[in-house]
């Protein structure tokens, strides 16, 4: 389980770091393919992607936190080691910087992502485009599922018409609803995670506890009617 959660954060961390990069007017790192290149649609589209690996990772991680303790650091899935010794400050540390870069780091990028989608301008793909006021939360502009808005991530005016430069296609209204509910999944899905990681889990009651619960109760109630108490004789 380990093995899966390192994998998953992993590329959602070079995914969203070379996403981020790209938005930010930059280039990718180690030759990324599978970003666009223009900053609108890298930010417009990391956000779904990211939001499933971010959600996909906490899961792992939750059910990895429940099996395992007692330590806080016992509770994150190991990242390059087989066993870390828990007692030592030095692993502690290591889990820690882990769990912060391969989970807060990448959920912090999505802030990023939605203020970019959310701070661009959309067009309609008519052979005429015109601006749409309300940008992507416009349900209004969603005339058809076959007829979507495009977002831009640059919008100029060239001879009465307007060009839209670095763009994707957008269904206003719907795709931003359905994303927004997906990264408050992701969202609710890490910090349960951490909960876990942090507070643990509270361990079954046992038999043994029962039987020592039945022994005070008996304690406390005294010698049963006729019966001597041991010691009496």
């Amino acid at each position: 389980m380990s093995k899966v959660w390192s994998v998953v954060s992993l590329f959602l961390l070079y995914y969203a770091l070379n996403s981020y990069l790209v938005t930010q007017g930059g280039e990718t790192i180690f030759g990324a393919t599978l970003i666009v290149k223009s900053r609108v649609p890298a930010g417009f589209l990391a956000i779904p992607i990211c939001s499933f690996l971010l959600l996909f990772a906490s899961l792992i991680g939750i059910v990895f936190a429940r099996r395992n303790g007692p330590r806080w650091a016992d509770r994150i899935p190991f990242v390059g080691f087989e066993q870390l010794d828990m007692t030592k400050v030095e692993a502690k540390v290591y889990q820690a910087v882990m769990l912060v870069l391969l989970s807060l780091i990448p959920a912090l990028t999505l802030i990023h992502f939605w203020r970019v989608a959310a701070s661009a301008q959309l067009v309609t793909t008519d052979p005429q485009p015109v601006r749409i006021p309300g940008g992507m939360w416009d349900w209004r502009a969603l005339t058809s599922l076959d007829n979507p808005a495009t977002i831009c991530s640059e919008v100029t005016e060239k001879a009465s018409s307007i060009v839209c430069e670095g763009r994707t296609t957008i269904l206003p209204g719907l795709e931003p609803a359905i994303f927004v509910a997906l990264t408050a999944a992701a969202v609710c899905a890490m910090i349960a995670f951490w909960w876990f990681v942090m507070a643990g889990t509270k361990p079954p009651r046992t038999d043994s506890h029962l039987l020592s619960e039945q022994a005070r109760r008996a304690r406390e109630s005294g010698p049963l009617p006729g019966r001597v108490p041991p010691g009496s004789r």
